[in-house]
Protein backbone atom coordinates (compact mmCIF):
# COMPACT_ATOMS: atom_id res chain seq x y z
CA UNK A 1 0.00 0.00 0.00
CA UNK A 2 1.04 3.60 -0.68
CA UNK A 3 1.09 6.53 1.78
CA UNK A 4 -0.80 8.83 -0.28
CA UNK A 5 -4.09 8.68 1.37
CA UNK A 6 -2.14 8.69 4.77
CA UNK A 7 -0.25 11.49 3.26
CA UNK A 8 -2.82 13.80 1.87
CA UNK A 9 -4.72 13.02 4.79
CA UNK A 10 -2.76 14.81 7.53
CA UNK A 11 -2.61 18.07 4.63
CA UNK A 12 -6.22 18.05 4.64
CA UNK A 13 -6.43 18.30 7.93
CA UNK A 14 -3.57 21.11 8.54
CA UNK A 15 -5.14 22.82 5.33
CA UNK A 16 -8.65 22.22 6.74
CA UNK A 17 -7.69 23.61 10.46
CA UNK A 18 -5.55 26.49 9.14
CA UNK A 19 -9.00 27.27 6.82
CA UNK A 20 -11.26 27.05 10.24
CA UNK A 21 -9.03 29.02 12.00
CA UNK A 22 -8.68 32.18 9.75
CA UNK A 23 -12.50 31.93 9.00
CA UNK A 24 -13.59 31.21 12.69
CA UNK A 25 -11.42 34.60 13.46
CA UNK A 26 -12.85 36.35 10.34
CA UNK A 27 -16.60 35.82 11.17
CA UNK A 28 -16.24 36.11 15.62
CA UNK A 29 -14.66 39.87 14.57
CA UNK A 30 -17.44 40.68 11.96
CA UNK A 31 -19.49 42.45 14.37
CA UNK A 32 -16.37 44.13 15.46
CA UNK A 33 -15.87 45.17 12.23
CA UNK A 34 -16.92 48.60 12.11
CA UNK A 35 -15.92 50.13 15.42
CA UNK A 36 -12.57 48.51 14.43
CA UNK A 37 -12.32 50.37 11.36
CA UNK A 38 -13.27 53.37 12.34
CA UNK A 39 -10.92 53.79 15.79
CA UNK A 40 -8.35 53.21 13.16
CA UNK A 41 -9.19 56.37 11.08
CA UNK A 42 -9.61 58.46 14.60
CA UNK A 43 -6.24 57.18 15.09
CA UNK A 44 -4.71 58.46 11.72
CA UNK A 45 -6.42 61.29 11.99
CA UNK A 46 -4.35 62.39 15.14
CA UNK A 47 -0.91 61.73 13.49
CA UNK A 48 0.50 64.91 11.86
CA UNK A 49 -0.02 65.23 7.90
CA UNK A 50 2.00 67.15 5.67
CA UNK A 51 0.30 70.19 3.62
CA UNK A 52 -1.90 68.81 1.02
CA UNK A 53 -2.33 64.96 2.14
CA UNK A 54 -6.42 64.18 2.63
CA UNK A 55 -7.64 63.40 5.75
CA UNK A 56 -8.15 59.66 6.21
CA UNK A 57 -10.80 59.68 9.16
CA UNK A 58 -13.77 60.26 6.33
CA UNK A 59 -12.31 57.36 4.39
CA UNK A 60 -11.98 54.74 7.55
CA UNK A 61 -15.38 56.20 8.23
CA UNK A 62 -16.67 54.61 4.94
CA UNK A 63 -15.16 51.77 5.10
CA UNK A 64 -16.76 51.35 8.17
CA UNK A 65 -20.25 51.54 7.08
CA UNK A 66 -19.18 49.57 3.81
CA UNK A 67 -18.20 46.72 6.61
CA UNK A 68 -21.45 47.11 7.92
CA UNK A 69 -23.68 46.84 4.75
CA UNK A 70 -21.43 44.15 3.32
CA UNK A 71 -22.09 42.17 6.57
CA UNK A 72 -24.26 39.49 5.18
CA UNK A 73 -22.12 38.94 1.90
CA UNK A 74 -18.79 38.28 5.09
CA UNK A 75 -21.42 35.77 6.81
CA UNK A 76 -22.35 33.89 3.77
CA UNK A 77 -18.81 33.30 2.12
CA UNK A 78 -17.21 33.05 6.03
CA UNK A 79 -20.17 30.12 6.73
CA UNK A 80 -19.43 28.53 3.46
CA UNK A 81 -15.65 28.34 4.26
CA UNK A 82 -16.16 27.24 7.79
CA UNK A 83 -18.27 24.43 6.34
CA UNK A 84 -15.70 23.26 3.62
CA UNK A 85 -13.06 23.56 6.56
CA UNK A 86 -14.72 21.03 8.52
CA UNK A 87 -15.62 19.39 5.71
CA UNK A 88 -12.01 18.58 4.79
CA UNK A 89 -10.99 17.77 8.08
CA UNK A 90 -13.49 14.53 8.49
CA UNK A 91 -11.94 13.69 4.90
CA UNK A 92 -8.86 14.22 6.12
CA UNK A 93 -9.23 11.63 9.07
CA UNK A 94 -10.90 9.26 6.73
CA UNK A 95 -7.81 9.11 4.30
CA UNK A 96 -5.46 9.43 7.27
CA UNK A 97 -7.09 6.30 8.54
CA UNK A 98 -7.32 4.50 4.80
CA UNK A 99 -11.65 4.14 5.07
CA UNK A 100 -12.65 3.32 1.96
CA UNK A 101 -15.60 5.48 2.30
CA UNK A 102 -12.31 8.15 2.29
CA UNK A 103 -12.32 7.92 -2.01
CA UNK A 104 -16.23 9.01 -2.20
CA UNK A 105 -16.26 11.57 -0.01
CA UNK A 106 -12.41 12.73 -1.03
CA UNK A 107 -14.32 13.08 -4.61
CA UNK A 108 -17.26 14.84 -3.11
CA UNK A 109 -15.67 17.84 -1.52
CA UNK A 110 -13.00 18.43 -4.08
CA UNK A 111 -15.60 18.83 -6.73
CA UNK A 112 -17.67 20.91 -3.61
CA UNK A 113 -14.50 22.91 -3.11
CA UNK A 114 -14.34 23.75 -6.96
CA UNK A 115 -17.86 24.63 -7.70
CA UNK A 116 -17.73 26.93 -5.01
CA UNK A 117 -14.70 29.09 -5.33
CA UNK A 118 -16.50 30.58 -8.70
CA UNK A 119 -18.84 31.77 -5.97
CA UNK A 120 -16.17 32.89 -3.65
CA UNK A 121 -14.42 35.11 -6.77
CA UNK A 122 -17.47 36.51 -8.12
CA UNK A 123 -18.54 38.16 -4.60
CA UNK A 124 -15.37 39.71 -3.97
CA UNK A 125 -14.84 40.82 -7.53
CA UNK A 126 -18.13 42.00 -8.72
CA UNK A 127 -19.86 43.11 -4.63
CA UNK A 128 -16.85 43.54 -2.37
CA UNK A 129 -14.03 45.42 -4.79
CA UNK A 130 -16.17 48.07 -6.72
CA UNK A 131 -17.53 49.35 -3.68
CA UNK A 132 -13.92 49.50 -1.69
CA UNK A 133 -12.17 50.95 -4.57
CA UNK A 134 -14.98 54.05 -4.91
CA UNK A 135 -14.12 54.68 -1.49
CA UNK A 136 -10.52 54.68 -2.28
CA UNK A 137 -11.08 56.48 -5.12
CA UNK A 138 -12.80 59.16 -2.90
CA UNK A 139 -10.59 59.48 -0.96
CA UNK A 140 -7.22 59.96 -3.20
CA UNK A 141 -9.25 62.17 -5.92
CA UNK A 142 -7.62 65.20 -3.97
CA UNK A 143 -4.62 64.14 -4.98
CA UNK A 144 -3.89 64.66 -8.89
CA UNK A 145 -0.62 62.27 -8.69
CA UNK A 146 -2.95 59.27 -7.46
CA UNK A 147 -5.56 59.18 -10.26
CA UNK A 148 -3.05 57.66 -12.62
CA UNK A 149 -2.21 54.63 -10.20
CA UNK A 150 -5.36 54.27 -8.66
CA UNK A 151 -6.42 53.60 -12.36
CA UNK A 152 -4.05 50.62 -12.39
CA UNK A 153 -4.96 49.39 -9.30
CA UNK A 154 -8.71 49.10 -10.09
CA UNK A 155 -7.88 47.41 -13.43
CA UNK A 156 -5.77 45.12 -12.41
CA UNK A 157 -7.56 44.47 -8.71
CA UNK A 158 -9.71 42.22 -9.78
CA UNK A 159 -7.59 39.85 -11.98
CA UNK A 160 -5.16 39.58 -9.23
CA UNK A 161 -8.07 38.89 -6.71
CA UNK A 162 -9.16 35.81 -9.54
CA UNK A 163 -5.20 34.64 -9.59
CA UNK A 164 -5.21 35.31 -5.97
CA UNK A 165 -7.86 32.49 -5.17
CA UNK A 166 -7.01 30.28 -8.14
CA UNK A 167 -3.37 29.67 -6.99
CA UNK A 168 -4.15 29.84 -3.05
CA UNK A 169 -7.26 27.60 -3.17
CA UNK A 170 -7.36 25.62 -6.38
CA UNK A 171 -4.61 22.99 -6.44
CA UNK A 172 -5.43 21.59 -3.37
CA UNK A 173 -8.90 20.01 -4.47
CA UNK A 174 -7.11 19.36 -7.95
CA UNK A 175 -4.81 17.54 -6.24
CA UNK A 176 -7.20 15.45 -4.48
CA UNK A 177 -9.51 14.55 -7.37
CA UNK A 178 -6.15 13.65 -9.40
CA UNK A 179 -4.16 11.30 -7.00
CA UNK A 180 -7.47 10.03 -5.01
CA UNK A 181 -9.43 9.56 -8.28
CA UNK A 182 -7.00 7.13 -10.12
CA UNK A 183 -8.50 3.87 -10.09
CA UNK A 184 -5.02 2.55 -8.45
CA UNK A 185 -6.51 4.26 -5.37
CA UNK A 186 -9.16 1.81 -4.07
CA UNK A 187 -5.81 -0.49 -3.28
CA UNK A 188 -4.40 2.43 -0.99
CA UNK A 189 -7.31 2.21 0.76
CA UNK A 190 -8.76 -0.82 3.84
CA UNK A 191 -11.15 -2.87 2.36
CA UNK A 192 -15.24 -1.15 3.47
CA UNK A 193 -16.48 -2.91 6.33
Amino acid sequence: MRKTPVVLGVLAMVFGGVQVLMSGVGLLGQPLSKQMIESMGKTFSRLPRQPGQPDVSDAFARLGKLSEELKLYTYLTGFAMLVLSIALIVVGYLLYKRRAQARPFTVAWAIAALAYLPVQVWVHVKVILPRSMEITKHMLARDPNASGIMDTVSAWQPIGTVIYYAVVYAPFPLLLLWLIGRGSAKNDLLPAM
